[in-house]
Order: C-alpha cells, then sequence, then structure tokens
C-alpha cells in the first residue's frame, strides 16, 4: 500500500512539474510580441494596435469614472442594479460569505423579483465560499445562477484554466469593470488591513457592448447559451470624450490578448510607465521589456503588495525578478497599509488599463481575463494621482534589501517562480 502511494505522489509531482513546464512556456513566448515599433502612445490611434490583439473594437464617445475601493466601487454598482429596467448580467471570480455577498445577493433577488432578467457567473473556485443561501435566494428570486467548471478529477487542466473577470452589464447600457471582488475584505477605503485597496472604472457609452459581449462569451461557456438581439445589445448612445477598448482574453494560443496587450503597454511607454499590480510575477521576457523600457529612458514605477500579501508565496516568487529590474533603475514600492488588489498601468499620462488581468502566468496563460484600456488625459491624470497616493503608503524596495535575504531564501523564491505558473 505504501508503495502504490509512493508511486502515485511521484506520478502527481510529475503531472504537476509537466503543467508548470507547459503554463511557464506558454506564458513566455512573448519575444516577437514585446517589439512594437513606434506604437505613438500619445495619440487614440494607439488603441487600434491594442484592438487588434484584444478581439474587440475601438469605440469613440464614452465616459470612463473611476472608482476605488469598497466604499466608492459598491454603492455605484448596486444602484446601477436598482435600477436596472431589463436585464443584470454580472461574472466574478470572488463571491464570498459575508455583508457584502448578502447584500448584493439581495440587490440581484429584488432585480429578479420585479422582472429583471438576471444572470450570474460565479466561478467554482474563486466562490466556493459563497454561502448556500445567499445563492438560493437569488434562484428564489428567479435569478439564472450558473457555476463555471467545476472539478472533474478527470480533467483537472480544464477546471484549472478559471474565469477571473469581473463584470457587471446593466441593461447593455451601463457597465462595470475591474478588480474588485464580492467579500467583506474589499469593504471600506483600502486604508487598513482588513480593506483592501483596489480600482473598478465605471463605462457609459459604445464601449458596453464589448463588455456585454465579454460577459456574454462566459455566459456561452458556462451555459451553452448565446444572448443575442437589442434587448442585450442596444443602440450605441455617446456618453462622453474618452476611446476605449475591451480586452476580452480567453487563452487558447500561445500568447492570450491579455498578454499582447501588455506587451503593448510596455512597448509604447517613451516617458512614464505606473504599474499597479496585486500578483506580479513576470516571466523572463517582460522582465527584459521592462528593463529595457527604463534603458529607453522610461520612467518605470511598479506597485505591489507588501507584508499584507494575501498569497505569501507569490510575493516570494515575484522578488526573484526584483534583482535585475532594480539594478536597470526601475522603482519597485511595496505598500504597507493593506493587500492591494488592483490590476491598472498608466502610460505616458494619456493611457490608462484597468481590469483583471494580473501581471502573472495564470492571467496571460490560463485565466478568462477582461480590461478596459481608455486614452484620455484627464482620465490619466486622476489616475497618476491616485497612483502617487497610494506610493505614500509604500516603501521603496532597495538591492540592500534583496542582499540581506539568505541564500536559502533566495534559493526558495527561485523554487517558488518556478511554478509561478500553478500560483
Amino acid at each position: 500500500m505504501a508503495a502504490l502511494l509512493a508511486v502515485g505522489f511521484i506520478l502527481l509531482a510529475l503531472i504537476v512539474v509537466a503543467h508548470t513546464m507547459s503554463v511557464n512556456a506558454r506564458a513566455g513566448r512573448q519575444d516577437d510580441v514585446v517589439s512594437v515599433p513606434d506604437p505613438q502612445s500619445d495619440a487614440p490611434e494607439f488603441l487600434r494596435a491594442i484592438a487588434a490583439v484584444a478581439g474587440q473594437p475601438v469605440t469613440d464617445g464614452n465616459r470612463v469614472t473611476l472608482l476605488h475601493n469598497g466604499d466608492e466601487i459598491f454603492p455605484p454598482m448596486l444602484a446601477a442594479i436598482a435600477a436596472a429596467r431589463s436585464s443584470v448580467h454580472f461574472a466574478t471570480f470572488v463571491y464570498e460569505r459575508g455583508v457584502v455577498a448578502d447584500t448584493f445577493a439581495a440587490a440581484f433577488a429584488a432585480a429578479g423579483a420585479r422582472g429583471v432578467e438576471v444572470r450570474v457567473i460565479l466561478d467554482r473556485d474563486g466562490a466556493k465560499k459563497a454561502s448556500p443561501a445567499s445563492i438560493e435566494r437569488m434562484c428564489a428570486a428567479g435569478c439564472d445562477v450558473r457555476w463555471f467548471r467545476r472539478a472533474q478529477w478527470f480533467d483537472w487542466e480544464e477546471y484549472n484554466r478559471r474565469m477571473h473577470r469581473k463584470l457587471l452589464v446593466i441593461d447593455g447600457e451601463v457597465g462595470f469593470v475591474g478588480g474588485v471582488g464580492i467579500a467583506d475584505q474589499w469593504s471600506g477605503r483600502g486604508d487598513a488591513p482588513n480593506h483592501w485597496r483596489d480600482t473598478h472604472a465605471r463605462i457609459d457609452g459604445p464601449a458596453v457592448e464589448s463588455l456585454q459581449s465579454t460577459f456574454v462569451d462566459s455566459w456561452n461557456e458556462t451555459s451553452g447559451q448565446l444572448l443575442l438581439g437589442t434587448r442585450y445589445f442596444t443602440p450605441p448612445v455617446v456618453a462622453g470624450p474618452t476611446p476605449v477598448v475591451i480586452v476580452q482574453s480567453n487563452p487558447a494560443n500561445a500568447t492570450s490578448a491579455a498578454q499582447r496587450s501588455y506587451a503593448i503597454l510596455v512597448a509604447a511607454a517613451r516617458r512614464t510607465l505606473n504599474i499597479t499590480n496585486a500578483y506580479f510575477i513576470p516571466e523572463p521576457p517582460f522582465v527584459r521589456a521592462l528593463a529595457d523600457a527604463r534603458r529607453r529612458g522610461v520612467d518605470v514605477t511598479i506597485l505591489v503588495p507588501g507584508p499584507y500579501h494575501n498569497k505569501p508565496v507569490v510575493r516570494r516568487a515575484s522578488r526573484h525578478t526584483w534583482r535585475v529590474l532594480l539594478e536597470q533603475g526601475v522603482a519597485l514600492f511595496e505598500h504597507q497599509v493593506t493587500m492591494v488588489h488592483a490590476k491598472s498601468m498608466i502610460v505616458d499620462d494619456s493611457i490608462v488599463c484597468i481590469g483583471s488581468i494580473n501581471f502573472d502566468p495564470r492571467s496571460f496563460a490560463l485565466n478568462a481575463e477582461c480590461s478596459a484600456v481608455a486614452c484620455d488625459v484627464a482620465l490619466a491624470a486622476a489616475m497618476r494621482e491616485r497612483f502617487l497616493e497610494d506610493l505614500r503608503s509604500a516603501r521603496r524596495v532597495t538591492i540592500a534589501d534583496l542582499d540581506r535575504c539568505s541564500a536559502t531564501t533566495r534559493a526558495m523564491d527561485a523554487t517558488l517562480y518556478f511554478f509561478r505558473g500553478q500560483l
């Protein structure tokens, strides 16, 4: 019996290692993509380069409203649900039991009870802590709640490809996208360990059609149903001055739309590149791309979670990449107040990216993701102001910090970096 268990353990270990190498290889096939000749990040035409790899068009005439932390993010989402006339479409990775989840369940149930079509997609892995009572409340009110990819012992690799999108689309006219999950740790103002820091965006205008398309992609995967017609895809109405392209990423090939879009954003920078990312584990080609940006004179500043990181192994795997970046002059900061869960980027004070895409192999090679990329100087300035505010609550990492790590620590960091595709 012991021999059989040992053989089984060895086979499992070999499968995990092989799958890890496969994910790392797929997420690392980036050399041909990071070389983007003169992307002209100041011009709206830059968005067409993103659109070419994102599977969605550039749309003019949008209004993008920045929302930071639960106290700003949740109320407008709940108000939009309460005002829904025909449909509420919601997809999320994290949905945990608690006050926030119960509040959203009540809002969905109220919409369903008044005859609104409510469709909810919960990821089977990320929402495994959801309260059965909340789910039942939604279903009893007529909401259609579906689970994305349940675990099956014979198809672990399929289960490992998660739906990481965070989407809310109301009546095909109003959309929300970003990094926030539905759980109590996202409540508050991002100023304490139990109140996470995150960024979301409300979008009004023609780009909502692309958000709806992204939801339909996940809904079709989950239910087998296609949602068509003007009930869900309403005629576009100009709402503001901002051109937007939605990055709809569903990895299937060597490189995903999420990965290629991030590569273009890094390559486009000519003056400044500000990155905030919860799970920053760049593949070697991206480490080189960031270092190259610094060498061509770009002020590259990266903000990551610090001591309150919810996944310490990710923090350690990330640290394995820091020396090369620091040696090239990249400024790297760790937030000291709470877990930073945002996934955002500001390029040359004119391009912003907000959504669910992490800077790691899982987002690039496994997960279905969604982010919005907008060209708007005023929007970028507001994002930049918030970025600088976050830096005031952060500590700058130095090479001396890395030198103080023991050989054992560095070896463990390197080992965890090898397994980055599974973190």
